[in-house]
């Protein structure tokens, strides 16, 4: 049975590469939804895409207030 340590060293570890995905996520959301915005203009398309990034943009910073005021210090 793992120790209580290792466990927390694994909830880090998949807290790290869930926010890089959901990084990397959004610069594609963002990338795209410029794209169709700029380029073959489909407004309603673009702004689905660019509301998807300035959604997840808006719960990393949730989520990073919520961590700052939420650890131990």
């Amino acid at each position: 049975m793992p120790t209580a340590s290792r466990r927390r060293e694994e909830m880090d570890q998949l807290r790290r590469v869930s926010v890089a995905i959901a990084i990397v996520a959004t610069i594609f959301a963002l990338v795209s939804g410029s794209v169709l915005l700029f380029l073959f203009e489909p407004p309603f398309l673009a702004s689905i895409f660019l509301a998807c990034a300035a959604i997840a943009i808006a719960c990393f910073a949730v989520a990073a207030v919520a961590a700052y005021f939420g650890s131990p210090s």
